[in-house]
């Protein structure tokens, strides 16, 4: 009897031993239960990961279907994160917008004035846009017969002759030219043509009477390089021909330009000198259609 007690003392200890034991894990290793079940934060949501503040767009981890987040949108009223592609009311609004404008092979609007998209020059200068003055009266004339023409008037008188004219008296004459729709740009300079209509009045007192006065016709061409201008023609002096040569400066006002100058004049023949030459002093007064 005593020994069969003895042995069941034993066991009892080795029993609680053992229960002692596991109590006694159990108690000093809570944390370590916890870490197994998340591996990422405690059950109270923190995230060693991420932190307690991630939010991946929503209120869980989970995914919603299409229908389930095109009845969220709707229902709040707001855009979804990409905004709303589908609206059908800005889609038909920016169709019918797109067929109301014609545009080219490049997408641009063909009543816009290329020109007017150029806003620098290639030196990157920014171009100013300058309005019209209203002495641009190149505009008016546009598509007509006086475009790209314009018209002079002149005043003069002989001032040096040679000895044969001395006892020849002049008189104040003028002139009328027409410029030719010819213009020729290498710049600075300007290459133009013109017809020119001028009056001459010569009378002679001594030894004898006499006269040669009338009209000249006379095609002209001029050159002009910064203001300063040269010009040449051959033509008529009725009854005789000769020739024509000027030189002298212009000051040009938008379409209107003022002149000054001296201009040579040759005729072939002087009932009863022959052949003679004589300069006048030019004052210019015109108007330029281009």
């Amino acid at each position: 009897m005593l020994l069969y007690f003895t042995k069941f003392r034993c066991q009892a200890s080795r029993y609680l031993i053992l229960i002692s034991g596991l109590f006694l894990l159990t108690a000093l290793t809570p944390d370590l239960y916890a870490q197994e079940e998340d591996l990422f934060g405690d059950s109270e949501g923190d995230s060693l990961l991420f932190g307690d503040e991630f939010d991946l767009g929503g209120d869980d981890f989970s995914f919603e279907t299409d229908d389930e987040a095109e009845s969220d949108t709707k229902a709040s009223g707001e855009d979804d994160f990409f905004g709303d592609f589908g609206d059908e009311d800005t889609a038909d609004e920016a169709e019918a917008e797109a067929d109301s404008a014609e545009v080219d092979e490049w997408g641009l609007d063909t009543d816009t004035d290329y020109e007017s998209l150029i806003t620098r020059t290639a030196d990157g200068d920014i171009i100013e846009e300058v309005p019209d003055h209203p002495l641009e009266l190149g505009k008016y004339v546009d598509g007509t017969f006086l475009e790209d023409t314009g018209f002079t008037l002149s005043l003069y008188s002989p001032h040096v002759v040679p000895d044969e004219l001395n006892t020849w008296y002049s008189f104040m004459d003028f002139s009328l030219t027409t410029e030719l729709p010819w213009h020729f740009t290498f710049e600075p300079v300007e290459l133009s043509f013109s017809v020119d209509v001028s009056s001459f009045n010569f009378t002679n007192s001594f030894p004898s009477g006499g006269e040669f006065k009338g009209v000249s016709i006379m095609p002209l061409a001029r050159v002009e390089m910064y203001g300063a201008e040269v010009e040449l023609g051959m033509g008529m002096y009725t009854p005789t021909f000769g020739a024509m040569a000027g030189i002298g400066y212009s000051y040009q006002f938008h379409s209107l330009f003022f002149s000054a100058g001296y201009r040579w004049n040759w005729a072939y023949n002087i009932d009863p000198i022959g052949s003679i030459w004589w300069l006048e002093p030019r004052l210019t007064t015109g108007i330029k259609f281009w």
